[in-house]
Parts: C-alpha cells; sequence; structure tokens
C-alpha cells in the first residue's frame, strides 16, 4: 500500500479499496438469481408440454429469456430479482398506507383539570394494529447517569436493532491543509483507533462518523473577527473584510462531525448483565464503551468536544430532519442553556419512490456502491466534503473479532476456490473482477496473519433541501462531486425512509 503517489512523490502512502464481496451460492450465482432462471426452465417445460407444437416452443424460449433477464440484466444498479422485493415493498407500503405516515403527537391532547385550570403532559394514544408505522417508531432519546466525566450522557435506544447509541462531538484540524506526511500520521492514528474496538470480548457493536455540511449565516465567523481581530472597525482592511464576510454570508457553509457508539443489547447479553441488566446495565456499558473512545480519539491527535447530552443529541437529530437548522453548535453539557425538542422525530413523513420528505425538509439518500478502484491518498474524498451543499456523508463500521475474522476469511477463500473450479470445469470465464476479489481475499489473510483489525463498513450520502426543485438540482451536484471524487452512488430507489436513519448516528446501515 506505499509507494510513489501520482504525484510523484516519493513514499506517499495510498490506500486502496478492495471490491464489494460478491459470492453465490453456485458458481458465482446468488440464491435469487438461480431461482429465477430454475422457474422459467420449470415454467417452459410446462409450456411445452401443455402446447406441443411451434407456440409452445415459442412461449417456452420467451419464458426462459424472460427468466435469464430478470437475473441478469441490471436496471439501475440491481438485478431484476433484486428489485422484486423493493418492489413488493413499496406496493404493499402504498395499499397498507405506509408511504405517508402522521406522527400520534397533535392526535394526542392535553389534560386539563377544570377545578385547579392545570395543564398536564399528553396520554400516549393507544396505537391500533392496522395503524401505519413510522421508520421512527422504537426510537427514543433519553438521557442517562452515565459514568463520562460524572455527568449524565444522551443515548438513542432502537428497540428494533436493539440498540443503544451514545454520540461525541469531533473537530477536525484543517486536515486538507496538512503536508503529505502529517495526513498520514492523522489516518495511522485513526487506525489505531479502530484497531482498539476490533478485539475479542469487545462490547462496541457499531461505530459510525458522520460528517454534515449545514448552512451558516456567518455569525460565527464575524464573532471571531470580534474577538481576535487587532485592526479598529473603521481600517480600510478591516471594512473590506467585513464586506468580503458579508458578501459570502449567503455560501458559508459550517461542518458538523460526529462519532456514534453502538452497543448491541443481545450480542453484549453478559457484559449488560454483569452492569446490573436491563436497560440501566446497557446504559453502563455503552458509558463505558465511550470513555475508551474518548480517551483513544484524544490520544489520536483528534479534537474531541465531548459527549452529547440528551437535549443536545436531540437538536443534532432535529437538524437532520428539517429544514432550518439551528445556527449554533450543539453543545454537550449535560444541562444546555436551550433544552432540545422533546420529541426530535418529525411530525409527518412522506416516502417518494426517488425522495422522502420530513416536515418541510426534502431527502435524497445514496449508497456508495464502489469506492475507489485505484490506489487513492487520503484526501480522496475533497470533491464531495467541500462540495457547497446541504448534505451528510455516513459511514457504518462494524468490528470484527479476530476469531470470526480468520473464520470468515477461511470461508472465503474456501468458496473462491470452489466457485473457480466450477467455472472451469463448466467453461465458464473468469473476468477481472473475480480475480480481484479472490487477490483481496488473500490480502486480509496476510493481514490477519500480521495482526491487523478487520472491519466490515458502509457508505452513505444524503442530500437535502428546501424543495423538491432546489433537491434535484443537489442530487445533481452531488453526483458529479462523487464523481470527481471516484465514488460511485446508487440511490435507494423505494427504500428513501429507511436508508434515511442511515444518516442517523444510530448504527443503521449494515446487515
Amino acid at each position: 500500500m506505499t509507494g510513489p503517489g501520482a504525484d510523484g512523490e516519493p513514499g506517499r502512502v495510498r490506500y486502496h479499496f478492495p471490491p464489494l464481496e460478491r459470492r453465490g451460492v453456485i458458481a458465482g450465482w446468488r440464491g435469487g438469481q438461480v431461482a429465477a432462471v430454475a422457474c422459467g426452465l420449470v415454467l417452459a417445460v410446462l409450456a411445452i408440454r401443455s402446447r406441443p407444437s411451434l407456440s409452445g416452443v415459442v412461449i417456452a424460449v420467451a419464458l426462459v429469456g424472460a427468466s435469464v433477464a430478470l437475473a441478469f440484466w441490471p436496471v439501475a444498479g440491481r438485478t431484476g430479482e433484486q428489485w422484486l422485493p423493493v418492489l413488493v415493498r413499496w406496493a404493499r407500503a402504498g395499499v397498507t398506507g405506509r408511504r405517508v405516515v402522521v406522527g400520534p403527537g397533535p392526535g394526542s391532547g392535553h389534560r386539563v383539570g377544570l377545578r385547579r385550570g392545570q395543564f398536564g403532559p399528553p396520554d400516549p394514544p393507544p396505537t391500533p394494529r392496522a395503524a401505519a408505522t413510522s421508520v421512527f417508531d422504537g426510537l427514543r432519546v433519553v438521557r442517562s447517569d452515565g459514568t463520562v466525566d460524572s455527568g449524565g450522557i444522551g443515548m438513542v435506544e432502537d428497540d428494533r436493532a436493539r440498540t443503544v447509541t451514545a454520540v461525541l462531538a469531533v473537530r477536525g484540524h484543517s486536515f486538507a491543509l496538512l503536508g503529505s506526511a502529517d495526513q498520514d500520521a492523522r489516518v495511522a492514528a485513526w487506525a489505531r483507533v479502530l484497531a482498539s474496538l476490533a478485539r475479542e470480548g469487545s462490547a462496541v457493536h457499531r461505530l459510525q462518523w458522520i460528517e454534515t455540511c449545514l448552512p451558516d449565516d456567518g455569525r460565527a465567523v464575524r464573532a471571531h473577527l470580534d474577538r481576535h481581530g487587532v485592526l479598529g472597525s473603521s481600517e480600510p482592511a478591516a471594512v473590506s473584510y467585513r464586506s468580503l464576510l458579508e458578501e459570502s454570508a449567503p455560501v458559508t457553509r459550517r461542518h458538523r462531525v460526529q462519532v456514534a457508539v453502538s452497543v448491541h443489547r443481545r450480542r453484549s447479553a453478559r457484559a449488560v448483565r454483569a452492569a446490573g441488566g436491563g436497560a440501566g446495565g446497557a446504559a453502563v456499558v455503552l458509558a463505558r464503551e465511550v470513555a475508551a473512545v474518548h480517551r483513544a480519539l484524544v490520544a489520536a491527535d483528534l479534537a474531541v468536544v465531548g459527549v452529547l447530552g440528551r437535549d443536545s443529541l436531540a437538536r443534532v437529530l432535529a437538524d437532520a430532519l428539517r429544514s432550518a437548522p439551528t445556527a449554533e453548535h450543539p453543545r454537550v453539557d449535560a444541562e444546555p442553556a436551550v433544552a432540545g425538542p422533546a420529541d426530535p422525530w418529525p411530525m409527518a413523513t412522506g416516502a417518494r419512490w426517488e425522495s422522502v420528505r420530513t416536515d418541510g425538509a426534502w431527502h435524497a439518500v445514496y449508497w456508495i456502491s464502489d469506492w475507489p478502484r485505484v490506489d487513492v491518498h487520503p484526501d480522496f474524498l475533497g470533491p464531495l466534503l467541500f462540495t457547497p451543499l446541504r448534505r451528510t456523508l455516513s459511514v457504518v463500521l462494524e468490528p470484527i473479532d479476530p476469531v470470526r475474522a480468520a473464520r470468515q476469511v477461511a470461508q472465503a477463500r474456501t468458496a473462491g476456490l470452489a466457485d473457480g473450479e466450477l467455472r472451469r470445469r463448466n467453461g465458464f470465464l473468469s473476468s477481472a473482477r473475480h480475480a480481484r476479489e479472490h487477490a483481496s481475499v488473500e490480502d486480509r489473510d496476510v493481514e490477519l496473519a500480521e495482526g491487523h483489525a478487520q472491519f466490515r463498513f458502509s457508505g452513505y450520502v444524503g442530500v437535502t433541501a428546501g424543495s423538491e426543485s432546489e433537491l434535484a438540482a443537489a442530487c445533481a451536484a452531488v453526483e458529479q462531486a462523487a464523481g470527481q471524487a471516484r465514488i460511485e452512488l446508487r440511490r435507494l430507489y423505494g427504500q428513501q425512509d429507511a436508508a434515511l436513519l442511515c444518516l442517523l448516528p444510530l448504527g443503521r446501515g449494515l446487515s
């Protein structure tokens, strides 16, 4: 992975990403492809037996051709058998009325005591079995009396995924402006942080980093000038600089970076029971792991602002889902000056085939289906990160302990050898992609033998706008920026509402 860079700089570290493993059941064929072709052959035989004539033969050939096309003809990056479950879920959501879901808050009402005139909180309304459910059901933002700095931390309890997640706010050190040696050192430090989580017995289920670009009115830049400016406000240079700040206010952007740590309550059941069991035990385990990640990030020379409290975490979630985010950076103390929303989830969610609307904000979510196929430098994401759009980049990582990693590598090597032998016997050609996948597995085996940690990861890019027309323009711009960064984006058609959760600090995004 080392060698001269593309710019001729000797010794510059470069990184390469292996292709997505696409192992199948037989000779690389997925189970859905095998089932589609098998159904086509069965229907073709039935057609010939029912009509032993030329028309029956034509129908049989048409059925075989349709089944092969269904299994192998890609449309928007997916074959027909891969689109089939998405279409079924989309149709079912339309029939059951789940594409547009209104939250239960407006219908709950408040209680008032007529004698004393005192208002009370609303009672949770009963949910009928046939009522439409939202993707945000089962998510709760709570405060835990954890042990991080002897203060409470904010957590997201996810009943569907059975996880609890806490978030750390992180600030960078102008990575793009650093020299090549400093950039390589920062990446190596981040690798050490990841390696510490892929240990045997680690309670960390998922680690997620989220970089969000939000609009800004330039208030923070002007405040910084007022605090650190050395020239008087009437000086020509100061007047010129303030004029520049006023003119650039419409395109000013601010960046938020969060690192989310998730603990699975079932997979970490032993540690949770040792900590007291139940929700309290899970909170203790999560606080312990968050504190360890906090120390590792500080040791890696990253500026960690702190762990978000309950109200700060709620504001971060609300900002990601609404069209007008808050101007200030979220505080991390347990009791911020401005309380966060009691329920950060949207009042209404409307899913479309290519986008999703939450209250007044429109969102489009992409999956990073292919990372750069050529060796790249650590700053390869620069064109995407510095695009002046309101967008979110989320990468979800799952640490794999050494024992499980060795087992998975052995299974991958065995499956690759079996598929290669089957292709050779039946006359199938082995493509360059198959050779690259095999080389990737061999590299993983060598790295594992040398003691390197293994992770499973997936990346998502989300775009947010205030209207449907603005969203279309922003999507075109982010697709162009992704092309400059040499990554391939695939829009998650028919799954936009569920994919939106992959952009939130929940640890979602991996099966």
